[in-house]
């Protein structure tokens, strides 16, 4: 019999990969410094957490909690802007999908998480501060901690670890991994507000986010009536915050956004202002050895589309998958390593792609702010990306675009989808409805396969087609299971669907036969009898920059990327 993995740290991140381990039939000792769950920021979540959380069986433990129900993010995105709404609904295709996400207190929750883990056999030691970590000791690790009541020594063997110990990344900052982001070098200051009025309809439980002078606004909706209110500025501020004090500088902020007065009495402040600073960072490597990093520890980028606590949910599940199938086959350590890695990066890069387009339309709408202007992509030679996945696919792609346009379709990637989501009216109302938007997404779907059919003729673009090894956890009982990925000879691959021999031979044969996108999509639905996902392969081909497709007069078919990233919709990563 192995040795326990050991977990670090009973956020989230720990508290998942403990579940997931447990499901797999697996020894889980999980320490924590603090001896009860303690005050977190990151209060709201998204429908791809609650997807993992009811597949580990915590739903009904979710439920008794009345946490407020998140239908949807409403954002007032630049002065003068009609509000917009990114909703959540979605077709349910599985039981598990979900259509609505929570807002949460932190400790209440973490403290759920902590329970359903005790309750499913792991051995959970808090009050023990671990010290350091040799992630490669023989056949296995060795942690030593301290135990907080009586200061003594603990020694703990274990055959693998997952540091989960959120922003003080404790493997991350011993082997000086920890690369912070240039781009959004941002620090929040908050606090807790009661509400004034009461959303109905389909506003009602949405989180708030409003641009301003210096930055934005976050608003949270709790279940005891507060909201959780913060503004997200630039570090530079630091020295201001620190001269007049955090309350005076948050208040300024917060009446400069006037939606916010109207939801909350800022004269009523619940508690002292926090601050948090410089957050954005990731780390050179997400695991080695016999060690992973998983949530904050690996990774954070700015809270706009409340992705932390559904990146710290889901790389727990790919490192509860990834050291399950390692105790069985150690030998495939370089091979798990590396899909970690490339995985756990493709989920962060797409926040940080969705973030940059963003922000770098907030900055055409807000020209004067010296914020925004500094959060504007500055063409293809911005160093502040010089270590970012989606930016590398973005300047590969230059080769046979001008640059200006290459930018300029970037930024209205987001232009685009707040577009789809713009409310009739200027002021925040109970007015809005989902069904109010539904011509104009009607209409952008039309536009879009009315742009698919059109395509009369593919171009692989990358030479050869091939399929490199990857491996994909499944979604119900969490084991990792080996699976291909298509490839082209310029080293790109298509991340979000693994793929066989037939569908290689199907994209391998547009290279001598002029094949267009109905007959495409029916080849690619033949060569596997799985659900059909043709249509989404051919759009995630397309925006991979791996097909180019053409219509009856050979001239290119535009088709409109897309912004895209984990936890929202009918295709979650896990």
């Amino acid at each position: 019999m192995s040795d326990p993995v050991l977990i670090i740290g009973a956020g989230p991140a720990g508290c998942v990969a403990a579940l997931t381990l447990r499901r797999r039939g697996r020894d889980v000792v999980l320490l924590e410094r603090a001896t009860e769950p303690a005050y977190k920021i990151g209060e709201s979540l998204l429908p791809g957490t609650l997807s993992l959380l009811d597949r580990l069986g915590l739903m009904d433990r979710i439920m008794e909690r009345g946490f407020v129900r998140k239908p949807s993010a409403t954002f007032v995105w630049g002065l003068g802007q009609a509000p917009w709404t990114f909703s959540f609904a979605t077709p349910r295709p599985e039981p598990w999908i979900y259509d609505h996400a929570i807002q949460v207190y932190r400790q209440e929750f973490d403290g759920l998480l902590l329970d359903a883990a005790r309750d499913a056999g792991v051995d959970i030691r808090m009050g023990h501060a671990v010290a350091s970590v040799d992630y490669d000791h023989g056949d296995g690790v060795l942690v030593r901690a301290r135990r907080v009541a009586d200061d003594a020594e603990v020694v703990l063997p274990g055959s693998y670890v997952v540091d989960a110990t959120g922003q003080n990344g404790l493997i991350a900052r011993e082997l000086g991994l920890r690369r912070y982001d240039e781009f959004y070098r941002s620090l929040a200051v908050w606090n807790y507000y009661p509400s004034i009025r009461k959303f109905t309809g389909d506003l009602d439980g949405t989180t708030f986010s409003i641009t301003f002078e210096k930055g934005w606004v976050w608003m949270i909706p709790l279940k005891d009536g507060t909201y959780s209110v913060g503004a997200v500025v630039d570090v530079d501020n630091a020295a201001e915050i620190n001269a007049r004090g955090r309350q005076a500088f948050l208040e300024d902020c917060l009446r400069a956004a006037p939606e916010v007065a109207s939801i909350v009495d800022l004269d009523d402040p619940r508690a002292e202002a926090r601050i948090i600073r410089e957050w954005s960072y990731n780390a050179e490597r997400m695991s080695m050895g016999r060690a992973f990093l998983a949530g904050d520890s690996a990774c954070f980028t700015d809270p706009l589309f409340s992705q932390g606590v559904h990146l710290a949910t889901q790389s727990g599940v790919y490192a509860g998958a990834a050291i399950d199938f390692l105790i069985d086959h150690p030998d495939r350590a370089d091979d798990v390593h590396a899909w970690y890695d490339a995985a756990y990066r493709e989920s962060y890069s797409q926040y940080h792609e969705f973030l940059a387009s963003f922000y770098s339309y907030a900055s055409e709408v807000m020209p004067a702010s010296s914020f925004w202007s500094k959060r504007r992509v500055q063409g293809l030679e911005d160093k502040r990306f010089s270590d970012k996945t989606w930016f590398a696919r973005l300047t590969g792609q230059a080769e046979e675009t001008d640059e200006d346009e290459l930018l300029r379709k970037f930024v209205n990637r987001s232009g685009n989808m707040i577009s789809l989501g713009q409310h009739l009216r200027t002021e925040l109302t109970d007015d809005f409805t989902e069904e109010e938007l539904a011509a104009k997404r009607v209409q952008w779907i039309g536009a879009l396969t009315r742009n698919l059919n059109s395509i009369k003729r593919f171009e692989w673009t990358g030479g050869e087609v091939s399929l490199v090894p990857t491996f994909k956890v499944d979604p119900m009982d969490f084991s990792l299971v080996e699976r291909q990925l298509v490839a082209d000879g310029r080293g790109r691959r298509m991340m979000k669907y693994s793929m066989t021999e037939a569908h290689r031979d199907v994209l391998a044969g547009l290279s001598h036969e002029t094949v267009g996108y109905r007959e495409l999509v029916k080849r690619l639905k033949q060569a596997d009898d799985g659900p059909d996902l043709s249509s989404q392969i051919v759009i995630r081909l397309i925006e991979a920059g791996m097909l180019k497709g053409y219509d009856r007069d050979d001239q290119p078919v535009e088709i409109q990327h897309r912004l895209r990233f984990d936890g929202v919709g009918a295709e979650y990563e896990v």
